[in-house]
């Protein structure tokens, strides 16, 4: 049975296209309007990392959502463009934290317009984030850099794949050794390969039952076995299906305890990148 632990929040991102700018509006992607819509009120707070706040209002449609009235005031303060990569935090009550990506995969440097926006704090621009996509070295020690180990499947993703994986990492904020897993269709249906470099540093001694608890704030029981490799395997495949994932979705695991292992597994859906 799974055990009720705090839940954490939801997260989205979106890639802006042209028809996003001509629209002057944004729409929200549908699997997160089935679960939070009704709870949404007719006004949204977008909030950006330098403690600048920006009302935003939601338009509706039957399930459709829209941010709207003010959204474009946001683009143009933010100087958002085409290809830009916006990833969105929700943090109840109708408001958002928003990270900003430009076209190079970098953190924009935030700016704040007066006096349509309050500040909540010194109001001082925060410094943007390089970090290089290009060269899978460099991609692999910016996550070691944060404390994720990643398989040597890395070799095969995409410039793209590359940037969604840092964004979905840093909105994370993991604070201890983590392990991050892509999905493909057969870890999606069987198992979780763990890296080895992490399982020979964290897991080396543990073999058969731990814990895995999902971001609905339940605890799964599932088994870590070795057979040459090191595997997170019966259990994984009912958590996969309760949390309906899919292939392409990022999975990443922060392991909370060593002493009756513990890992917090926080996903970031493929399809929440959804061009509709």
């Amino acid at each position: 049975m799974a055990e009720s632990i705090t839940a954490e929040p939801f997260r989205f991102f979106k890639i802006i296209l042209q028809e996003t700018l001509q629209d002057k509006k944004l729409r929200i992607p549908g699997d997160f309007v089935k679960k939070f819509g009704d709870e949404l009120c007719d006004v949204a707070t977008l909030r950006v990392p330098n403690g600048c706040v920006w009302k935003v209002g939601l338009t509706r449609e039957g399930r459709k959502i829209w941010f709207n009235d003010g959204w474009h005031d946001f683009v143009k303060n933010h100087s958002i463009l085409k290809e830009y990569f916006l990833v969105f935090e929700y943090a109840k009550n109708s408001t958002f934290d928003v990270l900003i990506f430009d076209k190079t995969a970098c953190e924009i440097e935030y700016t704040c317009a007066e006096p349509e926006n309050e500040k909540q704090n010194d109001g001082k621009k925060s410094k943007p984030r390089k970090v290089a996509y290009e060269d899978e070295y460099k991609f692999v020690a910016v996550l070691e850099e944060m404390g994720i180990c990643i398989s040597g499947a890395y070799k095969f993703l995409s410039v793209e794949e590359r940037q969604r994986i840092i964004c979905a990492s840093r909105l994370f904020r993991l604070e201890n050794p983590s392990f991050l897993c892509i999905m493909g269709s057969t870890t999606v249906l069987n198992y979780v390969y763990v890296p080895p470099k992490f399982a020979n540093k964290y897991l080396n001694k543990v073999n058969g039952s731990i814990k895995i608890k999902d971001t609905d704030g339940r605890v799964w029981p599932v088994n870590l076995a070795w057979s040459g490799w090191c595997g997170i395997r019966k259990g994984w495949p009912a958590f996969s299906k309760d949390r309906d994932l899919k292939a392409g979705d990022i999975c990443l695991f922060e392991l909370i305890r060593t002493e009756g292992v513990l890992f917090k597994v926080s996903v970031l859906c493929h399809k929440h990148a959804s061009l509709e």
